[in-house]
């Protein structure tokens, strides 16, 4: 069976490598270069003694407008990568059986057809977690300076870093799989898998992601540079979390309304200093809100969206194998 996986499935393989390969080098060329500033101008000293001081604030903000947008763009071309490898690879294992005709060979031999899915399965998922691991390493190393700038939680580096990766793919991988059962076709299989893949997976990254924990509630002074209640937020970019929402609250906690914003904005502009504007709004009794989640929480969080997505896919691939066993073909 092994040999006989390895026959069918060789191109798939081979792409993978050059995937990885490719990846490798586009990414260590770009990285190289964004490491290079980062030690260059001084910002990992100055993320370790926090970031106050014009010089910092400086080489952030630099390093920053250079390399944000480059980090997050070379990464959105990698978005439908999990889905897309995932539905092509398991819609082709029973789809391509179907439409070539080879079942009726392959399933007859001495390996029962549930035993010969489920060694299939248990090897292209193997290798599939080898290639999204090394992926989502590659990722990391390049992502690295970035993060420590502006966190981990931003979708870009959440998405492939860490667990994440490995867990989209199984899941679509496990929807071409049954795709391919129920259509015996590869290209339609394909397009129903990924189609569901992306309908489950929007909703858990823009719905259900943030809700992992209850988030951080914390009150500061209105310009955010003073705690006003209990426990501090992050001041270090690299240890930014994930801000979910932040705005003015008054005394009773309720939050502005935008034509309330829009008026004290107005209000600041004819304020000689920054300082007199802070003032102005302490006087007005107002605080800034921020809701987030703490930036040590990215491994509990990359755990269970991870363990949510190989579950899924783990259910799929066990209806598969129930529907294969019990079809009359």
């Amino acid at each position: 069976m092994i040999w006989l996986t390895w026959r069918q499935h060789r191109a798939q393989a081979l792409a993978g490598m050059v995937l990885v390969g490719f990846t490798a080098v586009v990414f260590l060329l770009y990285g190289q270069s964004m490491r290079g500033v980062y030690t260059q101008d001084g910002i990992g000293a100055c993320l370790a003694r926090g970031t106050g001081g014009d010089h910092c604030q400086t080489a952030m903000t630099a390093f920053m407008n250079q390399f944000n947008d480059l980090a997050n763009h070379l990464l959105t071309w990698f978005s439908p990568l999990p889905g897309l490898i995932g539905a092509m690879v398991g819609a082709s294992l029973l789809g391509r059986e179907y439409e070539h005709g080879t079942w009726r060979l392959a399933w007859t031999q001495a390996v029962p057809r549930t035993r010969w899915l489920t060694i299939k399965i248990s090897l292209i998922s193997s290798g599939i977690l080898v290639v999204t691991a090394t992926l989502s390493a590659v990722f990391g190393w390049f992502r690295n300076p970035m993060d420590q700038v502006s966190g981990r939680f931003t979708p870009g580096a959440f998405d492939f870093e860490g667990l994440s990766l490995t867990g989209y793919t199984l899941f679509a991988f496990a929807l071409g799989v049954l795709a391919g059962l129920l259509l015996r076709r590869t290209v339609p299989a394909i397009v129903a898998a990924f189609v569901a893949f992306i309908a489950v997976r929007l909703p858990v990254e823009f719905w259900l992601r943030q809700r992992y924990q209850n988030p951080v509630t914390l009150l500061l002074g209105p310009t955010g540079n003073h705690t006003m209640g209990p426990g501090t937020i992050p001041t270090s970019p690299g240890a930014r979390g994930w801000t979910l929402s932040q705005g003015l609250v008054d005394k009773t906690g309720h939050l502005l309304s935008s034509t309330q914003n829009d008026q004290l904005s107005q209000k600041i502009g004819t304020l000689p200093t920054p300082a007199a504007g802070d003032a102005y709004l302490r006087g007005l009794g107002l605080h800034l809100k921020v809701v987030y989640q703490p930036a040590d929480r990215f491994w509990t969080f990359q755990i269970i969206e991870a363990s949510l997505f190989i579950g899924l896919a783990t259910a799929l691939l066990g209806i598969a194998i129930w529907h294969l066993h019990h079809r009359i073909t």
